[in-house]
């Protein structure tokens, strides 16, 4: 039965006449967000009856093919859906506003090519102005990207308690960013901008349809940030990934999923999933504080290895404590020579090397003291075991 004779059958009314008489009620009320999902519903009463475009396969493989225009090479297209999942202490929001701004500055996202720059609208739903407002300060000064590079390329909507969700709050974004003609829409956090159950597959393939929409009618990619189900996530498979029905893992053309990392406290694995393109390895990323900027830096260094329920605790840095010892002895050495041979003896990376040298150096409780010598055409750095009578 199409859509005409359900609508009959219900109603016994035209169903272009309820819907025009509908879409003057919203212009009439001011609600040009109802006006423009009316238009929307139109459409697909309109279209329902045209023919299906089947196309000669002979006649389709001599035709030249259309190059696919890729935000990130290799990973996902203008016009496709993307997922960025992770769980609470992954800082995936952040992550999403780092590809933001890659995206509008054209620069590598984590190691991952983007071969120009894109028209940008970040959408984030969960914290407050000024909050965001520093975070984008603080990344973009760690990232290294110039404001006047991403100027008029990338566009912020602080949407908390503007009541944006469902069709209604999408149409209502589909409006307000027509002038600006994105190619990257994203959404942060899914749950927000989603109406209904959660665990409901006709609830979230309602939403994921509306982003559909919005993809064809702006051209745009869109992304959306999505929370882990409760458990240990690195257990799961990637398609598997994602808090509710498993229509958003079959739904989408390409997934970040962002993992907690065995052994390294402040590094994070993220694995991709794209539908269109060859499989890309899993990497690992450590999150960076620069003073008060901040922002993810991949770290090959570091094996991506994902935390899982079987994954045993860290152990503290002072477990390293006896092995920096046995090196150093009663002697003091250069600070490249001592870290090398540290490396070598505990197989530890490069970032948790980094870590423990902080601890060794913690002026309220110091392990190693630092000797320091610059001079003309000389500078080095020497430590060696501090003694309980210079602590």
């Amino acid at each position: 039965m199409n859509g005409f004779a359900d609508f009959y059958e219900q109603t016994n009314e035209n169903p272009v006449e309820v819907l025009i008489r509908d879409f003057l009620q919203a212009m009439q009320d001011g609600d040009p967000a109802a006006a423009n999902m009316i238009i929307s519903k139109l459409k697909l009463f309109l279209n329902e009856n045209e023919p299906l475009n089947f196309l000669n396969a002979s006649k389709w493989a001599e035709e030249k093919a259309e190059e696919p225009d890729q935000i990130i090479e290799n990973l996902f297209d203008v016009g496709d859906k993307l997922a960025i999942i992770g769980s609470s202490k992954t800082r995936k929001s952040f992550n999403a506003l780092q590809l933001c701004l890659c995206a509008a500055a054209g620069e590598n996202f984590l190691g991952l090519n983007i071969p120009q720059k894109r028209n940008v609208i970040y959408i984030q739903l969960e914290i407050r102005k000024n909050h965001c407002h520093l975070r984008l300060k603080r990344m973009i000064r760690a990232l290294g990207i110039n404001p006047a590079d991403i100027d008029g390329r990338l566009y912020i909507l602080n949407g908390r308690g503007l009541g944006l969700a469902g069709a209604a709050g999408v149409e209502r974004i589909k409006m307000d960013i027509q002038d600006f003609h994105p190619e990257l829409i994203v959404f942060d956090p899914l749950y927000k901008i989603a109406i209904g159950v959660e665990n409901a597959a006709e609830d979230m393939k309602a939403i994921m349809a509306c982003f559909d929409m919005l993809a064809e009618e702006t051209g745009a990619a869109v992304a959306y940030v999505h929370h882990d189900p409760k458990g240990s996530p690195g257990d799961r498979n990637i398609q598997d990934r994602g808090a509710g029905s498993n229509v958003l893992g079959r739904d989408y053309d390409a997934a970040l999923a962002l993992t907690q990392h065995a052994r390294e406290q402040e590094a994070i694995v993220i694995e991709i999933l794209q539908r269109n393109y060859p499989p890309i390895k899993p990497f690992s990323v450590v999150w960076t504080n620069e003073g008060e900027d901040y922002c993810f830096r991949r770290a090959d260094d570091i094996i991506p290895e994902k935390k899982t329920s079987r994954t045993k605790s860290v152990p503290p840095l002072s477990t390293y404590y006896p092995a920096a010892a046995a090196i150093l002895k009663n002697e003091e050495m250069e600070i490249k020579m001592f870290k090398s041979i540290f490396k070598q003896k505990t197989e530890l990376s490069d970032k948790r090397i980094s870590d423990f040298m902080l601890w060794a150096q913690n002026p309220k409780e110091p392990r190693f003291l630092l000797n320091e010598k610059r001079g003309r055409g000389e500078h080095w750095k020497k430590i060696r075991l501090a003694n309980y009578d210079e602590v």
